[in-house]
């Protein structure tokens, strides 16, 4: 028999197979990293920084209020981003009460915003008895 001068022959040459894995190796490594890199860059840019709110309720709040007195502890209208992290801290005497949130007397809240909304509720620290929570999903 003699040596075939065929296209197909060359795939059973064990230098052409060898090199054909290496470039699909090769290329499997730079579509991950090119994957990892986007997804890493695509979070990084498009999403700021969370931040983190606190809120201090001081001792003599609920008294004030009784006596018709008007606290400034929070505007009537509390903006925050998605992944924003908000601390109430109610050193008061009396439980206070912000939109969802119920804070038990010497209590703290915790919380997280992972989702998009506007809740409109109860504010125990306003005359007008109102607040609006805004999360920006943005």
């Amino acid at each position: 028999m003699g040596v075939v001068d065929a296209p197909w022959a060359k795939i059973f040459d064990g230098r052409s197979d060898r090199s054909s894995r290496a470039v699909l190796v090769l290329f499997a490594i730079v579509a991950t990293a090119m994957v990892v890199g986007s997804v890493t860059l695509s979070r990084v840019v498009s999403q700021p920084e969370p931040e983190q709110h606190v809120i201090t309720i001081p001792a003599g709040t609920a008294t004030s209020l009784s006596l018709g007195r008007d606290v400034d502890i929070i505007p009537a209208d509390l903006d925050f981003r998605l992944r924003d992290q908000l601390t109430v801290i109610n050193e008061d005497s009396t439980a206070h009460q912000i939109g969802p949130f119920v804070i038990p007397a010497g209590d703290r809240l915790d919380t997280k915003f992972s989702e998009a909304s506007t809740v409109e509720g109860f504010c125990s620290l306003h005359s007008s008895g109102r607040v609006t929570i805004n999360v920006d999903g943005t």
